[in-house]
């Protein structure tokens, strides 16, 4: 950033030493944007109030231009106070014009013209607690009434306590005369010029900022945002604190800020390359440190303003960061590194801008005042295109890979809709064979009803006996016979049917045959082959037909009408009746069982025939649970009364229920027996008989390889 400063510095130096050629000459006509009097100007340390006089002979004063910085002065410095004196004429052409003069400055002065005080600017005084410094750019009015020489002279001071640095380069002050028509549009010109300036840069490196800082949230493996954001944030600080600095009065106020830009502008550039070797993937090596040595001492040169051999300070750090970059990006582009043409693209654009600034400073050297300062504000914004092309183009590189990055995932994400929509068509397909599957098993069940109808009646017929005279032994065989799902001898009959009937189209292929070319052992061994299939149709068909009568009676409405019921004796006649039936189906089954009951229950209110299948149930899974127990089984069923309700608990202590299963027990057809030994419809049909159909609850505490427990509790009124 610092070259910038010169460039700019550089610029009006150029502008000066043109007018240094010029001999004095009066005014014939004024630009637009006013006419510079920084030439043929006299200065002498020291105060007094005849300096002012027209006739003062200062023929022995030091010529100086008063548009150089106030460093260039040591002895006005050391002065604290000093005159200036200038002649002015003007043609007729301007005679009796109303004219106005700008005053900017870096103290406080007191304007002259032929020894009448025409303006103060601040209070000039060697006494720094009376002097007021005043930087605002001013417009005096002014009207010369001749082609005369005139005399304008400036009391001026500048104490040595006003804080500044010396890199400053502030003028010590600077006069330009204008057109009195065009001083207001010039001075609204400069105001929203220099404050639109830096309020669009500002702007524009604080988005910059906000959004690498997003990209860092985003993903913090890539530290190249944090660094690209650091940067542009470290750049937004500059231009907003010399958007600060334009609007201060005070000098040191003016000139702090003015410091703290120079630091966070440096603190930028120094960023720039972080960035760039976090971007390029290039480790930080001894180049990297040296520059960031020469960066800091180029910043601290500019400051003090140290003047060093050459100026080294203020183009060696600059022109090394350049040779780095394309050193850097060389590195990248062997490395395959995609990356690697962003720097040098931004390079060729430095180098473009560079060279339209150095033609700028020429061009406008040769130029007058109003067009010189437009092509000036042009030199001006190149030279921040060329300082600030790489950082942006690091960014705009940065937000084109996120964009593909947001690209590419758009695309997988529409894919994977895509097979999401397919996967989803495939499951509705699926659903629908199987929904036609269903209607086909329906219509073979309806069409077995008939053959079934007797079989039903004779089992409604039987239970009905069975409950009055051996419950024990029909509900057991009542429980065995429901122990297969329905769909495994249907899938059978169905699978064999179709079997069956391709082997018959093979046969009667085979006959169709003359008989000279017929294979009767073929046909033997098809109609054996049919034979054993109808077999098997008949034997999967009696074992549908059996479970649907187990399933059929398990799932047969009630009555639904609650009756006072004992459900001590209930809960004694059903550990009875659920153990002889196990007993019935397997000799070998040994387990103990008792109850405790609590003889303070009374009758309760219930739908006796489903509480019992409850129940049944229930005690079923406990005798289940213990079958296998290498020692004793024992199975509990207690119940006991409290104020509000009746609490019945069937216990064991099984094998328990896993925890990772346990709250899926309750759930339609899902069942921990092997294949054809459960159905998984008892616990579900009875949490529902207990919570909807008596308004209790179902719980269950299990631990494994310990025993569960099954808790009912049913309301007490």
């Amino acid at each position: 950033m610092k070259h910038f400063y010169l460039l700019v510095i550089l610029i009006f130096s150029i502008e000066v030493q043109g007018q240094k050629q010029r001999k004095f000459t009066p005014l014939d006509s004024i630009p637009t944007y006013g006419y510079t009097l920084s030439n043929h100007w006299k200065w002498h340390a020291g105060d007094n109030p005849l300096w002012a006089k027209h006739d003062f002979n200062d023929s022995l004063w030091e010529k100086l231009q008063v548009a150089e910085s106030i460093e260039e002065f040591p002895e006005l410095r050391e002065a604290e106070i000093a005159w200036f004196r200038r002649p002015i004429q003007v043609t007729q052409n301007l005679v009796n014009q109303p004219l106005s003069i700008s005053v900017k400055q870096m103290g406080a002065s007191e304007i002259y013209l032929d020894g009448n005080l025409i303006h103060k600017l601040g209070v000039v005084s060697k006494n720094p607690e009376r002097e007021q410094t005043d930087v605002n750019t001013t417009a005096l009015p002014i009207v010369l009434s001749d082609t005369n020489k005139h005399i304008l002279a400036v009391r001026y001071s500048f104490t040595k306590e006003n804080f500044y640095y010396p890199g400053t380069n502030s003028e010590t002050f600077h006069l330009r005369i204008h057109n009195a028509k065009d001083i207001g549009e010039f001075l609204e010109d400069q105001t929203n010029r220099t404050a639109g300036f830096y309020y669009f840069f500002t702007g524009i490196f604080l988005l910059f900022a906000i959004l690498h800082f997003s990209f860092y949230a985003s993903n913090k493996t890539r530290k190249v945002s944090l660094s690209l954001g650091l940067t542009m944030l470290a750049l937004t600080l500059a231009f907003f604190l010399r958007s600060l600095e334009s609007y201060q009065q005070e000098i040191s106020s003016k000139e702090l800020y003015g410091l703290l830009s120079v630091i966070t502008t440096y603190s930028g550039v120094f960023l720039i390359n972080v960035s760039l070797y976090q971007y390029l993937n290039q480790k930080f090596g001894v180049i990297f440190y040296i520059q960031a040595f020469l960066v800091t001492g180029s910043m601290f040169s500019y400051i003090f303003n140290l003047n060093l051999p050459w100026s080294i300070d203020s183009w060696l750090p600059f022109l090394l960061l350049f040779i780095d970059f394309i050193r850097v990006s060389i590195l990248a582009d062997r490395r395959k590194d995609s990356n690697a043409k962003v720097p040098i693209y931004s390079l060729l654009v430095v180098a473009c801008c560079a060279i339209l600034a150095i033609i700028v400073l020429f061009i406008e050297g040769s130029t007058g005042n109003g067009t010189g300062s437009i092509i000036l504000n042009f030199g001006i914004v190149l030279i921040i295109i060329m300082f600030f092309s790489i950082p942006i183009g690091l960014s705009l590189s940065l937000v084109r890979e996120y964009t593909r990055t947001h690209q590419a995932l758009t695309k997988k994400l529409i894919e994977v809709e895509k097979l999401s929509a397919e996967n989803l068509a495939h499951e509705q397909e699926k659903q629908q064979i199987l929904a036609a599957q269903n209607e086909i098993l329906e219509k073979q069940v309806a069409e077995r009803t008939g053959e079934l109808a007797r079989s039903l009646e004779e089992l409604k017929a039987t239970q009905t006996q069975l409950i009055q005279s051996e419950k024990l032994a029909s509900l057991g065989e009542l429980t065995a016979g429901i122990a297969h799902e329905i769909q495994n001898p249907l899938n059978f009959v169905n699978n064999f049917s179709e079997l069956s009937k391709e082997l018959i189209e093979e046969l009667e292929e085979e006959r169709s045959k003359d008989k000279a070319k017929r294979d009767e052992s073929l046909e033997e061994e098809l109609l054996g082959d049919i034979a054993q299939n109808l077999e098997k149709i008949n034997h999967h068909g009696k074992r549908a037909s059996s479970i649907v009568k187990g399933m059929l009676e398990h799932s047969r409405a009630s009555t639904g009408k609650k009756e006072p019921t004992d459900v001590n004796a209930l809960a004694e006649e059903y550990l009875r009746l659920a153990y002889h039936g196990i007993r019935a189906k397997d000799k070998s089954f040994n387990a103990d069982f008792k109850a405790n009951l609590d003889a303070s229950v009374l009758k309760v209110p219930l739908i006796t025939q489903d509480f019992g299948r409850v129940l049944l149930n229930l005690i079923n899974n406990a005798f289940y649970a213990v079958k296998d127990m290498q020692g004793k089984g024992l199975v509990v069923v207690s119940t006991r009364k409290s104020d509000n309700e009746i609490e019945i608990r069937v216990s064991d202590n099984g094998t328990g229920i896993p925890e990772h299963i346990k709250a899926k027990i309750f759930q339609p057809f899902f069942t921990t027996k092997p294949t054809g030994q459960g159905t998984g419809l008892g616990l579900s049909l009875a949490y529902d008989i207990i919570t909807k159909g008596h308004g209790g609850t179902l719980e269950v505490e299990t631990k494994e390889r310990e025993g569960t427990t099954f808790i009912i509790k049913l309301p007490y009124l």
